[in-house]
């Protein structure tokens, strides 16, 4: 093919003889299809997953950064809020101090005003002179683990002159009417009452007549519960017998005949006793006299026994000074009673009182800081309960 010559009348020649080519389609379908591209195919971008994830811990990062700084801000308007407060609690504060003589004017306004418990704005356990207002005292001996403890209620005397038809009931009445309508367990006691036989008024007292099926003898300590819950639930009355049914004088199996029974206890220290649903109460040590008030109010510091607790409290020191008729106790170091459990000091105060009454003696109380307290003037002898153990009257 190399040696061959070509020549331009050859080489057309041999062009002419190639088959014509044609080309049907439209002009429009050409261009087209010249100017469409084809699509370009990218490769996939590997990073976009690790940019996501950076994005994303920047994104937490702001927001636990955001948190903080708002902790921050809150923290800082509680305490200004917390400031604030404190100022308005100085500041009420202040104003309470300011008002305290008013306010302790408008006690001794209200002074008269009573409720059908205890005298209002002062803390009593015990029922005072002041305290009865428009209400009856009643009076009645409860027991529990064979010992004794006098309660005292307040009756609304608009109970009393429905029930007794506007005369003043004694002792034995409202015995007879609301004895066996107490709920000794519910307040925490033993079912004792009412007392098995009859009980009558006499010339000089109370008779007591029991059936020969009584139970009151069956040991040395029913027998003092008997007598006991006796004086303390006719306290008003001068005496009281205890018969049989024809009317003599009833034996005892363990002391024989019994001696007529004088209400009042005598020569007795009032300890503190609790009951098993944890009350606290304040009873006389019976069956352990003393012979003086001294040597009564000297006993209150300790216990005498596992039942009776002390009533002053053993981080106090005192003195008792007797005279013939005041029991002088000064507490030593200045004693602040704003410092101590306001009842307990309530409950000491009162079996001081208590104690020297036994032996028919006033109590004046020497050495607290404070003169005035919860209604105690302590610049006169204390005022003497008519009765202790004030419970609320719940019958209806």
């Amino acid at each position: 093919m190399p040696n061959n010559k070509w020549t331009d009348d050859s080489i057309e020649d041999l062009l002419k003889g190639f088959p014509a080519i044609k080309d049907n389609r439209p002009k429009e379908k050409v261009y087209n299809q010249l100017v469409q591209k084809e699509p370009v195919h990218k490769r996939p971008n590997r990073w976009l997953p690790l940019l996501v994830a950076a994005l994303a811990f920047i994104a937490v990062g702001l927001l636990v950064s955001s948190i903080i700084n708002q902790n921050g801000i809150d923290s800082a308007q509680n305490r200004d809020s917390s400031n604030n407060g404190a100022e308005m609690k100085t500041q009420e504060s202040i104003e309470e101090q300011e008002s305290l003589p008013a306010a302790e004017e408008s006690r001794n306004e209200s002074a008269d005003s009573y409720s059908t418990a205890q005298v209002e704005e002062t803390l009593r356990t015990a029922v005072y002179e002041e305290s009865i207002g428009d209400q009856t005292l009643m009076t009645i001996g409860m027991t529990e683990n064979a010992f004794v403890i006098p309660v005292s209620f307040l009756i609304p005397n608009e109970e009393i002159t429905k029930t007794f038809e506007n005369t003043l009931p004694s002792s034995l009445e409202l015995y007879q009417k609301y004895a066996d309508k107490l709920d000794e367990v519910a307040l925490g006691f033993d079912d004792y009452h009412p007392y098995v036989g009859t009980l009558e008024k006499t010339a000089t007292g109370i008779r007591h007549s029991l059936p020969g099926n009584h139970q009151y003898d069956l040991a040395s300590a029913s027998i003092n519960v008997y007598m006991n819950t006796m004086t303390e639930t006719f306290a008003d009355v001068e005496e009281i017998s205890v018969t049989n049914e024809e009317g003599s004088p009833i034996e005892f199996s363990q002391i024989g005949p019994v001696e007529k029974l004088v209400p009042g206890a005598k020569n007795l220290a009032y300890y503190s006793y609790q009951t098993n649903n944890g009350e606290i109460y304040l009873a006389p040590g019976y069956n352990m006299p003393f012979n003086s008030a001294k040597q009564a109010i000297t006993a209150l510091a300790d216990a005498p026994n596992d039942v009776y607790e002390a009533t002053i409290p053993q981080n106090l020191e005192y003195q008792v000074l007797e005279t013939e008729k005041i029991v002088e106790v000064d507490f030593k170091n200045n004693v602040d009673l704003e410092s101590m459990d306001r009842l307990d000091i309530v409950r000491m105060l009162e079996s001081l009182v208590l104690t020297a009454n036994t032996f028919d003696k006033e109590v004046v109380v020497k050495g607290f800081q404070q003169e005035i307290w919860n209604g105690f003037d302590f610049t006169k002898p204390m005022p003497i309960p008519l009765a202790p153990n004030l419970l609320e009257w719940s019958i209806q």
